[in-house]
């Protein structure tokens, strides 16, 4: 080791420290901002601080601008972790996670992207989780994306002032994301806060047989000779004639 070395070391320790306090201080900067955002939300809108559209605009600036040896997965873990902790802190709400036969992965999906501090509760099946979240103000239900479940969950989303679909997860899909498990965010309508970019619809076919009517199909049950389909579709057309709508999501941003 050079003279020289230790100098250097001490320099590069020392400009860590500095962008380590910096990043602190913008924290605690954006947590002001935030009190300033609750005091005028006394006197406005109450109810659920979810806003899927302004995420997904987030995490794709994120992902545009991201470059280095930090992986992509960490920054925007971080960032969840950041907007899930303000959400929470404006409106606290909990997040009622489907377990079924992936507990451990939709678990880590929910840790993943909504951090430490926003409570998770477990349900057996996608109608309790549904359930749940009609029966509150402004929590939140992760579904699992399962393309034969055991029945047609979906059934149960809808309807005046009902729980619709809101988000899809993993949002940066990725095949070597930390926390693949596919499953969709319901909650109860957002008005504006919603993403619609790609709507999601249940259908019911008249055979076992879905045709070609270019919707993705996220699951389907087959039933007295007929298809329950629930399918995703970009834009707000419906893909079939009496397709019912379910809610949207900002369309996941491929790798």
């Amino acid at each position: 080791m050079t003279d020289a070395q230790p100098d250097t070391l001490s320099e590069i320790r020392r400009e860590i420290d500095r962008i380590d306090e910096a990043m602190h201080l913008l924290l605690m900067e954006r947590g002001a901002v935030i009190d300033r955002l609750i005091e005028i939300k006394r006197t406005a809108a109450t109810g659920s601080a979810f806003r899927p559209q302004r995420e997904a605009d987030m995490m794709r600036r994120l992902a545009a601008r991201h470059q280095g040896r930090l992986p992509l997965a960490t920054a925007e873990h971080l960032w969840r972790t950041i907007i899930a902790t303000f959400t929470h802190v404006q409106s606290p709400f909990t997040v009622h996670v489907e377990q079924g036969s992936d507990a451990l992965g939709m678990h880590d999906l929910a840790r993943f992207h909504l951090g430490f501090d926003v409570p998770l509760v477990g349900h057996g099946t996608p109608q309790r989780v549904i359930q749940a979240v009609a029966g509150s103000t402004g929590d939140l239900g992760l579904v699992r994306i399962s393309a034969e479940p055991g029945s047609a969950w979906w059934e149960a989303l809808g309807g005046e002032g009902g729980p619709q679909v809101m988000a899809r997860l993993p949002f940066l899909a990725r095949g070597s994301h930390p926390a693949p498990a596919p499953a969709l965010v319901v909650a109860r309508p957002l008005g504006e806060a919603a993403a619609s970019e790609t709507t999601v619809w249940a259908i019911e076919h008249e055979s076992e047989t879905a045709p070609d009517d270019g919707a993705e199909t996220l699951a389907s049950v087959k039933r007295n000779g007929r298809l329950l389909r629930l399918a995703a579709a970009h834009g707000e057309t419906p893909p079939a004639e009496h397709a019912r709508r379910l809610g949207g999501y900002a369309s996941p941003l491929a790798a």
